[in-house]
C-alpha cells in the first residue's frame, strides 16, 4: 500500500507543480501578447545585430527563446533559435513522464495488493484446517482495498496527464509560429 500512497503523493505534487507553471505560461502569453507583437513589427524594421536591445525590453517568453538564441553566436541563428525553443518545450513537459508512469504502475500495485491478500487469505485457510471466515474476508478485503486504491491513484493522475498534454501541444503550437515569424523575419534580412 505504501507504494501507492507514495505515488498518489507524487501526482498531486506533479499536477500542482505543472497547473502552476502552465497558469503562469499561459498568463505571460496573454499579457504580453499585444507587446510580442509590437517587438515583432521593430525586429522587422531593425538589422539582426541590433535586436538584443529590442529583445531585452520585452517580458515576452518568445523574446527569451530569441535571446537565448542570440548568445550562442557560434551556432547558425536558425539552429539556435531551435534549440533554445525545444528547451523552453522540454522545461514545459516536465513531470509528464512521470505522470505517464504512475497511470501505468498504480493500478499494477494495486492488483500485486490484490494477489498478496488472497494469498494471505489461502494461507490462513491453509495453515488452520478450517475455513476461518473472518481471516479469509480480511484477506480478501485488503486485496480489494488496494486494487481500489490503485484504480484511484491511476484515474486521478490519468486526468491532469491528458490535460497536460493538451496544454503542451497548445504550447508547442504557440512557440513554433512565434519562432517561425521570427525565422521569416531573418530570412528577409538576409534577402535585404
Amino acid at each position: 500500500m505504501w507504494p501507492i500512497a507514495i505515488s498518489s503523493l507524487l501526482t498531486f505534487f506533479i499536477l500542482f507543480q505543472k497547473v502552476l507553471q502552465w497558469f503562469f505560461f499561459w498568463l505571460t502569453l496573454r499579457i504580453t501578447q499585444r507587446q510580442w507583437k509590437t517587438t515583432l513589427l521593430k525586429l522587422g524594421e531593425t538589422p539582426r545585430d541590433a535586436w538584443e536591445g529590442i529583445l531585452k525590453k520585452s517580458s515576452s517568453p518568445y523574446a527569451a527563446v530569441i535571446l537565448d538564441a542570440l548568445r550562442h553566436e557560434e551556432f547558425d541563428f536558425q539552429d539556435a533559435l531551435e534549440a533554445s525553443a525545444k528547451r523552453l518545450v522540454r522545461r514545459l513537459e516536465n513531470g509528464l513522464g512521470i505522470l505517464d508512469t504512475i497511470v501505468t504502475l498504480a493500478p499494477m500495485l494495486g492488483i500485486l495488493g490484490t494477489v498478496t491478500g488472497i494469498i494471505s487469505a489461502f494461507s490462513l485457510m491453509g495453515d488452520s484446517g478450517a475455513p476461518n471466515p473472518t481471516g479469509i474476508a480480511a484477506g480478501i478485503a485488503e486485496a480489494l482495498f488496494t486494487t481500489a486504491a490503485g484504480l484511484i491513484v491511476s484515474i486521478i493522475a490519468l486526468l491532469p496527464l491528458n490535460a497536460g498534454r493538451v496544454c503542451h501541444r497548445a504550447f508547442t503550437r504557440s512557440i513554433q509560429q512565434a519562432m517561425t515569424a521570427v525565422e521569416h523575419l531573418t530570412h528577409q534580412h538576409v534577402i535585404e
